[in-house]
């Protein structure tokens, strides 16, 4: 025994000495624009437009403060944005359900960035219906459960399948936004349904267990297809943790091109969504 714990001394001696340090350049890439937003039917609209950054650069991404940011509604041109700070377009247009949206962003010239107009896709915006009710109830221990407070609420799917949702969750009026906390689903298996019919369909859980005086607004929103895909697609990428049957890293493109080329696109995403709220304090 002591003569094998020699050799394995002496082997991880000999293989640490020999390492060799390999410096891997790696190619910066080209700078692209980048338009990230959202007009709904009940806050503002906002366009987010920045330049992106090099893949090891830890700078804050630039922000484009001289854009002209246009909001189009089913074709026609209804409202140019105003730039407020860090980037941010705002408008206090709001959206109507069952028409289409658009932004189109022309950036003016500047030497070494790409210059020119990017529109995004059409997007339409959807239905969504109202939570009936918000609560905060004790659960006792349970199989899978912790004992605690938890947040639910009830909520009605409306019936006639092709709505797609995401669940925005604010704890304390702090969005909650991890890569885990992002949650898109469709009414593929729940068309219609109402939440909560017992036995067999329980109220849908928001948080939990938490703090009594802990107060969540959940805010249920109407998507596109495309946005539920794309949001699957940068979910997926960002859990990964390089496992074996993680899938491989790809770009992630969004809606938004170059007016009249398709095959230059900027990175990000608009999108129209009708919103719903609804808030509730944890209590005893």
């Amino acid at each position: 025994m002591r003569r094998l714990a020699f050799f394995t001394a002496t082997s991880v001696i000999a293989l640490t000495s020999c390492q060799d340090i390999i410096e891997v350049e790696l190619p910066e890439g080209e700078t692209r624009l980048i338009v990230n937003g959202r007009v709904t039917d009940r806050d503002s609209a906002r366009v987010d437009v920045k330049w992106s950054v090099a893949y090891l650069n830890t700078d804050p991404n630039e922000p484009v403060t001289n854009a002209l940011v246009v909001l189009i509604e089913d074709g026609v041109a209804v409202d140019t944005l105003t730039h407020r700070s860090n980037g941010r377009y705002l408008s206090d247009f709001q959206g109507e359900v069952g028409r289409s949206y658009r932004v189109a962003v022309t950036v003016p010239e500047r030497e070494g960035y790409p210059s020119g107009t990017w529109t995004s896709a059409t997007e339409a915006l959807n239905r969504c219906n109202d939570a009936d009710s918000i609560y905060s109830q004790y659960l006792p221990r349970a199989p899978f459960q912790q004992e605690g407070r938890y947040v639910f609420i009830h909520w009605s799917e409306a019936p006639g399948r092709g709505d797609h949702y995401r669940v925005r969750v604010f704890r304390n009026d702090t969005l909650q936004n991890q890569t885990f906390d992002l949650t898109v689903f469709n009414d593929d298996f729940n068309d219609g349904f109402v939440f909560p019919t017992p036995p067999s369909i329980p109220p849908i859980q928001i948080a939990g267990p938490d703090s009594v005086g802990v107060k969540y607004k959940v805010e249920l929103g109407s998507i596109s297809m495309g946005l539920f895909s794309y949001l699957n697609l940068l979910r997926e990428q960002t859990l990964q943790v390089g496992g074996l049957f993680d899938p491989p890293p790809a770009p992630i493109v969004g809606n938004i091109y170059r007016e009249g080329n398709e095959n230059e696109y900027a990175l990000g995403y608009f999108y129209a969504s009708a919103i719903r709220t609804a808030e509730v304090t944890i209590s005893e």
